[in-house]
Protein backbone atom coordinates (compact mmCIF):
# COMPACT_ATOMS: atom_id res chain seq x y z
CA UNK A 1 0.00 0.00 0.00
CA UNK A 2 0.97 3.60 -0.65
CA UNK A 3 1.90 5.92 2.14
CA UNK A 4 -0.42 8.19 0.56
CA UNK A 5 -3.27 5.50 0.60
CA UNK A 6 -2.89 4.17 3.91
CA UNK A 7 -2.53 8.07 4.86
CA UNK A 8 -6.38 8.66 2.96
CA UNK A 9 -7.73 5.57 4.91
CA UNK A 10 -6.72 7.15 8.58
CA UNK A 11 -7.90 10.20 7.74
CA UNK A 12 -11.22 9.21 6.64
CA UNK A 13 -11.70 6.81 8.94
CA UNK A 14 -11.08 10.07 12.11
CA UNK A 15 -13.07 12.32 9.89
CA UNK A 16 -15.03 11.69 6.34
CA UNK A 17 -14.93 15.77 5.87
CA UNK A 18 -11.39 16.19 6.66
CA UNK A 19 -9.16 18.20 3.79
CA UNK A 20 -6.32 16.36 3.11
CA UNK A 21 -3.09 17.35 3.91
CA UNK A 22 -1.11 15.19 1.44
CA UNK A 23 0.20 17.31 -0.86
CA UNK A 24 2.12 19.36 2.21
CA UNK A 25 3.56 15.73 3.53
CA UNK A 26 4.57 14.69 0.29
CA UNK A 27 6.76 17.94 -0.09
CA UNK A 28 8.21 17.70 3.47
CA UNK A 29 9.23 14.41 2.76
CA UNK A 30 11.27 14.89 -0.76
CA UNK A 31 14.73 15.82 -1.10
CA UNK A 32 15.57 13.26 1.43
CA UNK A 33 18.11 10.61 0.67
CA UNK A 34 16.52 8.20 3.30
CA UNK A 35 13.98 9.83 5.45
CA UNK A 36 11.54 10.10 2.57
CA UNK A 37 8.43 8.67 1.11
CA UNK A 38 10.27 5.42 0.31
CA UNK A 39 10.73 4.87 3.91
CA UNK A 40 7.13 5.18 4.88
CA UNK A 41 6.31 2.50 2.19
CA UNK A 42 9.04 0.26 3.49
CA UNK A 43 7.76 0.47 6.93
CA UNK A 44 4.14 -0.01 5.91
CA UNK A 45 5.62 -2.85 3.93
CA UNK A 46 6.39 -4.56 7.01
CA UNK A 47 3.33 -4.61 9.11
CA UNK A 48 2.92 -8.03 10.45
CA UNK A 49 -0.25 -10.13 8.30
CA UNK A 50 -2.19 -9.72 12.01
CA UNK A 51 -1.68 -6.16 13.26
CA UNK A 52 -4.68 -4.56 13.18
CA UNK A 53 -3.03 -1.60 12.07
CA UNK A 54 -2.49 -3.06 9.02
CA UNK A 55 -5.62 -2.24 7.49
CA UNK A 56 -7.14 0.59 10.01
CA UNK A 57 -10.60 -0.42 10.84
CA UNK A 58 -11.01 1.43 13.84
CA UNK A 59 -9.69 5.16 15.43
CA UNK A 60 -6.70 3.87 17.41
CA UNK A 61 -5.63 2.27 14.31
CA UNK A 62 -6.26 5.40 12.11
CA UNK A 63 -4.30 7.59 14.59
CA UNK A 64 -1.10 5.03 14.74
CA UNK A 65 -1.48 5.75 10.88
CA UNK A 66 -1.13 9.06 11.46
CA UNK A 67 2.13 8.84 13.59
CA UNK A 68 3.88 6.60 11.56
CA UNK A 69 3.23 8.87 7.99
CA UNK A 70 4.15 12.03 10.56
CA UNK A 71 6.92 10.76 12.43
CA UNK A 72 9.38 12.08 9.81
CA UNK A 73 8.15 14.73 8.77
CA UNK A 74 10.14 17.00 10.36
CA UNK A 75 13.49 15.77 9.43
CA UNK A 76 17.11 17.41 9.22
CA UNK A 77 20.16 15.53 10.04
CA UNK A 78 21.84 15.83 13.41
CA UNK A 79 19.16 18.07 15.23
CA UNK A 80 17.56 17.51 18.23
CA UNK A 81 13.91 17.92 18.26
CA UNK A 82 12.51 16.18 14.84
CA UNK A 83 10.75 14.40 16.80
CA UNK A 84 9.49 16.72 18.43
CA UNK A 85 8.23 18.82 15.98
CA UNK A 86 6.90 15.91 13.77
CA UNK A 87 4.71 14.96 16.78
CA UNK A 88 4.01 19.05 16.86
CA UNK A 89 2.85 18.85 12.92
CA UNK A 90 0.73 15.69 13.44
CA UNK A 91 -0.60 16.96 16.77
CA UNK A 92 -2.17 20.00 14.68
CA UNK A 93 -2.93 17.93 11.78
CA UNK A 94 -5.12 15.66 14.20
CA UNK A 95 -6.54 18.74 15.76
CA UNK A 96 -8.23 19.81 12.65
CA UNK A 97 -9.88 16.12 11.97
CA UNK A 98 -11.53 16.35 15.51
CA UNK A 99 -9.02 14.07 17.47
CA UNK A 100 -9.37 14.34 21.27
CA UNK A 101 -6.62 15.12 23.44
CA UNK A 102 -6.45 12.00 24.83
CA UNK A 103 -5.79 10.87 20.86
CA UNK A 104 -3.22 13.31 20.00
CA UNK A 105 -1.40 12.16 23.25
CA UNK A 106 -1.54 8.93 21.75
CA UNK A 107 0.12 9.65 18.79
CA UNK A 108 2.95 12.31 20.22
CA UNK A 109 3.80 9.06 22.45
CA UNK A 110 4.08 7.45 19.70
CA UNK A 111 6.73 9.68 17.64
CA UNK A 112 8.67 10.20 20.71
CA UNK A 113 9.35 6.91 20.99
CA UNK A 114 10.91 7.03 17.94
CA UNK A 115 13.70 8.71 19.29
CA UNK A 116 15.36 6.39 21.85
CA UNK A 117 13.26 3.79 19.87
CA UNK A 118 12.72 2.96 23.57
CA UNK A 119 9.33 2.09 24.52
CA UNK A 120 8.02 4.08 27.36
CA UNK A 121 4.27 4.36 29.12
CA UNK A 122 0.87 3.13 28.97
CA UNK A 123 1.31 2.86 25.17
CA UNK A 124 3.99 0.86 24.93
CA UNK A 125 2.88 -2.06 23.09
CA UNK A 126 1.74 0.02 20.43
CA UNK A 127 5.25 1.89 20.41
CA UNK A 128 7.33 -1.20 19.94
CA UNK A 129 5.21 -2.13 16.70
CA UNK A 130 6.10 1.61 15.43
CA UNK A 131 9.59 1.31 16.83
CA UNK A 132 10.65 -2.08 15.33
CA UNK A 133 8.40 -0.90 12.05
CA UNK A 134 11.09 1.90 11.81
CA UNK A 135 14.37 -0.05 12.46
CA UNK A 136 12.93 -2.75 10.15
CA UNK A 137 15.37 -1.25 7.32
CA UNK A 138 18.40 -2.75 9.28
CA UNK A 139 17.34 -5.93 9.00
CA UNK A 140 17.42 -5.66 4.95
CA UNK A 141 19.73 -7.97 2.76
CA UNK A 142 23.34 -6.90 2.45
CA UNK A 143 23.47 -5.09 -0.42
CA UNK A 144 20.14 -3.26 0.64
CA UNK A 145 21.51 -2.42 3.83
CA UNK A 146 24.79 -1.05 2.42
CA UNK A 147 21.97 1.20 -0.18
CA UNK A 148 20.64 2.43 3.54
CA UNK A 149 23.89 3.40 4.91
CA UNK A 150 25.19 5.30 2.42
CA UNK A 151 21.48 7.22 2.16
CA UNK A 152 22.27 7.63 5.75
CA UNK A 153 25.66 9.43 4.79
CA UNK A 154 24.57 11.50 2.11
CA UNK A 155 21.81 12.91 4.60
CA UNK A 156 24.69 13.85 7.07
CA UNK A 157 26.66 14.90 3.33
CA UNK A 158 27.54 18.51 5.77
CA UNK A 159 29.73 16.13 8.15
CA UNK A 160 33.02 15.29 7.57
CA UNK A 161 34.21 11.97 7.78
CA UNK A 162 36.50 12.57 11.16
CA UNK A 163 33.12 13.65 12.39
CA UNK A 164 30.36 11.85 11.28
CA UNK A 165 32.40 7.72 11.41
CA UNK A 166 32.68 8.45 15.64
CA UNK A 167 28.78 9.37 15.52
CA UNK A 168 27.52 6.68 13.43
CA UNK A 169 29.64 4.24 15.04
CA UNK A 170 28.01 5.17 18.78
CA UNK A 171 25.19 5.12 17.00
CA UNK A 172 25.47 1.47 15.64
CA UNK A 173 27.13 0.25 18.89
CA UNK A 174 23.94 1.71 20.81
CA UNK A 175 21.96 -1.05 19.26
CA UNK A 176 24.58 -4.04 19.14
CA UNK A 177 24.48 -3.28 23.18
CA UNK A 178 21.26 -4.10 23.51
CA UNK A 179 19.65 -7.39 24.47
CA UNK A 180 17.66 -7.03 21.36
CA UNK A 181 16.87 -4.21 18.43
CA UNK A 182 13.26 -5.25 17.89
CA UNK A 183 10.79 -5.74 20.53
CA UNK A 184 7.82 -7.39 18.68
CA UNK A 185 7.49 -11.20 18.40
CA UNK A 186 7.63 -11.51 14.25
CA UNK A 187 10.16 -9.11 13.74
CA UNK A 188 12.48 -10.51 16.86
CA UNK A 189 12.33 -13.72 15.73
CA UNK A 190 12.47 -12.84 12.06
CA UNK A 191 14.88 -9.80 12.03
CA UNK A 192 17.23 -9.53 14.91
CA UNK A 193 19.89 -12.26 13.42
CA UNK A 194 20.37 -10.26 10.32
CA UNK A 195 20.05 -6.44 11.55
CA UNK A 196 22.95 -7.09 14.09
CA UNK A 197 24.64 -8.81 11.11
CA UNK A 198 24.91 -5.92 9.10
CA UNK A 199 25.46 -3.53 11.60
CA UNK A 200 28.48 -5.05 12.51
CA UNK A 201 29.62 -5.44 8.92
CA UNK A 202 29.07 -1.50 9.07
CA UNK A 203 31.21 -0.90 11.92
CA UNK A 204 33.99 -2.62 10.08
CA UNK A 205 33.52 -0.51 7.38
CA UNK A 206 33.70 3.05 9.04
Amino acid sequence: MEPSEYYQICLQLLNPAAVTAWPAIKKAYEGRAYHNLNHLQEMIGHFPKNAPFRLPESRQAAIFGIALIYHDIIYQAGRKDNEKCSADRAEAALLLAGASTAETDYCRSLIMATKTHQPDGPEANDQCLLIDLDLAVLARTPEGYDIYARAVRQEFSWFPDFLYRPGRKKALQHFLEQDFIYYTPMFREGYEDRARANLKREMTLL
